[in-house]
């Protein structure tokens, strides 16, 4: 029996250029608008895809992925912001769960900012879970070949988030390590479909850290980045 494809999600092309040409045996296909590639990678099948940037764009994507291509898992690969003193730019974090900040009701049911209601799910739920034993292997693999790693919540909403405020409310509300504009949605579609998600993001900005870096310069060095990784641990998935 043919086993079914890993997914590969990135926002931008910069995020997923260097996993496209590392791909052998490559075909594409197009599904609302959005390019999907089919190869193999460390000889493992993968169906890679660019979504760009935001929450809708994001579930878009998964969505497609899944009923085109009945992926077996789904990565969300690329750069975010981190959160709090020991997070650093180029460090790594890995989502144990995800949580999307930006969605608010408290003003007529008195639910606390991120509680949403799922298809499928009676009960409501503020932080989505992603795969434990995904994020595990990603962190055990990127601890090996980087010596560092984070395992923690990773914060999603329709913002660039620049205001150092924001961040420690993102850190003291929900315990977040890093933000970004994608994962929380991944992982809610994946849920939904129930299907495992990883979340992987190399931390492109702090506001605690005094390091600057050229933000395209870093993006496409983190990509190198996650494609090595993947080719590391891509065969273990």
């Amino acid at each position: 029996m043919e086993q079914k494809p890993v997914g590969l999600i990135g926002a931008m092309k910069i995020e997923v250029d260097a996993i496209l040409a590392a791909l052998e045996n490559t075909r594409q296909e197009t599904h609302g608008g959005m390019a999907f590639t089919q190869g193999v990678l460390s000889g493992v099948e993968v169906v890679v895809a660019q979504c760009s940037p935001g929450k809708v764009n994001a579930a878009l994507c998964a969505q497609a992925m899944i009923d085109h291509y009945s992926p077996r898992l789904v990565l969300n690969l690329g750069v975010a912001g981190g959160i709090g003193e020991n997070v650093h730019i180029g460090d790594v974090v890995i989502a144990t769960a995800c949580v999307e900040y930006d969605f608010d009701t408290s003003a007529v049911d008195q639910w606390p900012a991120g509680q949403l209601t799922l298809p499928g799910y009676e009960e409501p739920m503020r932080f989505l879970p992603c795969g434990q034993t995904l994020a595990h292997i990603l962190s055990r693999a990127a601890e090996g070949l980087y010596g560092r790693a984070h395992l923690g919540i990773v914060a999603t909403g329709d913002k660039f988030v620049a205001d150092p405020r924001f961040g420690e409310y993102l850190q003291k509300e929900f315990g977040a390590l890093a933000c970004e504009m994608e994962g929380g949605a991944i992982a809610h579609a994946c849920l939904v479909n129930k299907i495992p998600c990883a979340v992987l993001r190399t931390i492109s900005d702090n506001a605690h850290d005094s390091e600057t870096v050229d933000f395209v310069t870093f993006a496409k060095s983190s990509a190198d980045k996650a494609q090595q990784l993947l080719r590391a641990v891509l065969p273990q998935l």
